[in-house]
């Protein structure tokens, strides 16, 4: 896998994890100072897989990618909604494990794809 698309699932996945965290542990603060969590890591999740999709030559990942930016995209407004009080806050657990599970082997080039080199 190139470097540049290392570094952008890289960060997909770091998002996804945040998001998952943001949503499983109650003590967080999200919504006070601005900070509106849930929303701001979809909107970064939507832009990473965004601006990923162009560099991805594998056409199975390609298509995963179009997926996950379209259900972030519509989780993203749904968020929006909530905030303002007009829909209900989604809950996103399953769905950013399931989406980092989708990606994480990949990732590492332990699909098949490509391996990890070996250590001397």
């Amino acid at each position: 896998m190139k470097p540049i698309l290392k570094w952008q699932y890289d960060q997909i996945l770091k998002e996804l994890i945040l998001l998952q965290e943001h949503q499983t542990d109650p003590s967080c603060p999200c919504a006070t100072d601005g900070q509106m969590c849930v929303r701001k890591h979809l909107l970064a999740i939507e832009g990473y897989v965004q601006e990923t999709i162009p560099m991805e030559e594998n056409e199975y990942y390609k298509e995963k990618l179009k997926e996950l930016a379209g259900q972030a995209q519509a989780y993203r407004q749904q968020e929006e909604a909530a905030l303002r009080d007009e829909a209900e806050h989604a809950d996103l657990v399953e769905w950013s494990r399931d989406w980092r599970k989708t990606f994480e082997e990949y990732s590492l080039g332990l699909d098949g794809e490509e391996q990890p080199a070996e250590k001397p």
